[in-house]
């Protein structure tokens, strides 16, 4: 039974959504993750068969796999960024990367700079931290970098954290000189960047190479991950440290969990060095890009004209700003009685408050989005109708088609 929509703390956004995810018949659009691909059996199979018995023994390397870092730095050469396989951390997904940089970098009562809105899993390590956080709004061109270098000014933070490609929740993407621009401050006020790149090779269309390829004094700590392409429950992502940060960060992980699952690292170099990732990679683009051009229309359809939002050009979230007082927990319990999962947008705010908005997943099957859509356009509609018309006070960051 999923609960009521009303906190929205880590735990109590992330395990409702996978409730939703498992109840049949439920339109999850808090749900965010690639549909696996079907010869992934097949592929995992063919792996296990060409390894010695003996990979079912050992402890591996907290790093990673040799073969897998070099797989994946050649990977990253697609992507603009260019490291070596001695770079490369293999993690239990992103989270876990996220969780071991922040807990490098930051210590209780610290000031860290985020996006507002933002990852929400981002948010709640560094409260579990201790940390004091401020977050910058985004705008459509990325973070406030004026605001930003004020704060580095005023405060002096221990690091920025940054979704640069197909931003979660807003799926907006920085352009080149934004990159730069936070670059050049980061360095100026000495504060470490951890860019997060989840959603790494879901692009529809070219995209600028990450902070990381520009940044040549090791200032950028860089994640990524196959849970968003590949399937995520192999939890195989990855870090790429530069510099003096590299063994610390090793000798932090050897206290986590050893190594990150052989097994799981093994299908996927196998997956990669078959070929079978490129052409998943390309089909998910076709199939991601077709549900979202069909979440649009639908928008277009039954979303009420005061309703703003972004148009990605790849990842996996679209970004809806509403009126000021729209009562959204209220719209999110009256979705769900109709079997339709909204995630807390709350969530996505450092102060656990932010504008009213939906974060939607587009996913989806492209049935699902048009009843979706269609339910929750609806409730919008009857509370507008009440009198709930103010737009945010925050500077727009979506539009609609």
């Amino acid at each position: 039974m999923i609960p009521e929509p009303g906190k929205c703390s880590f735990y109590d956004t992330y395990i409702p959504i996978k409730q939703a995810q498992a109840q049949p018949g439920m339109i999850n659009f808090g749900y965010g993750s690639p549909r696996p691909p079907k010869d992934i059996t097949l592929i995992a199979r063919r792996a296990l068969r060409q390894e010695d018995a003996d990979v079912f023994c050992p402890y591996d390397l907290p790093q990673g796999q040799l073969t897998l870092c070099k797989q994946i730095a050649q990977m990253l050469v697609h992507q603009g960024l260019e490291v070596f396989p001695e770079d490369l951390i293999i993690t239990n997904g992103s989270q876990q990367g996220l969780s071991l940089a922040m807990n490098y970098y930051v210590k209780p009562g610290d000031w860290v700079i985020v996006e507002a809105p933002t990852y929400y899993g981002a948010i709640s390590i560094l409260e579990n931290l201790g940390a004091r956080i401020i977050g910058i709004p985004m705008t459509a061109e990325g973070m406030n970098l004026d605001l930003l270098e004020q704060y580095l000014h005023s405060h002096r933070p221990k690091l920025i954290y940054t979704i640069t490609t197909f931003h979660n929740p807003t799926g907006l993407t920085t352009a080149q000189a934004h990159r730069q621009q936070l670059l050049a401050l980061a360095e100026k006020y000495n504060c470490p960047i951890l860019e997060d790149n989840a959603y790494e090779g879901l692009n529809f269309e070219p995209v600028p190479p990450p902070i990381k390829a520009l940044d040549k004094n090791d200032v950028v700590t860089y994640l990524g991950t196959f849970s968003k392409t590949l399937m995520p429950g192999l939890r195989v992502g990855y870090m790429v440290v530069t510099g003096n940060n590299y063994q610390t960060i090793i000798e932090q992980k050897l206290l986590y969990d050893f190594h990150t699952s052989s097994i799981s690292q093994i299908i996927v170099s196998e997956y990669l060095a078959s070929g079978h990732y490129r052409r998943h990679l390309n089909k998910l683009r076709i199939d991601n890009l077709q549900s979202r051009y069909m979440m649009l229309q639908a928008l277009e359809r039954y979303f009420p004209e005061e309703a703003r939002w972004t148009v990605p050009t790849g990842g996996l979230f679209l970004w809806v700003q509403l009126p000021d007082d729209l009562p959204i927990q209220k719209i999110r319990s009256e979705a769900l009685a109709q079997n339709v999962y909204l995630a807390c947008h709350s969530a996505f705010f450092p102060d656990k408050q932010g504008y009213p908005a939906m974060r939607l997943a587009f996913c989806l099957p492209q049935e699902d989005i048009e009843q979706g859509i269609s339910i929750v356009g609806k409730l919008l509609k009857k509370y507008i109708s009440k009198g709930h018309e103010q737009i945010s006070n925050y500077q727009p960051l979506a539009y609609s088609i």
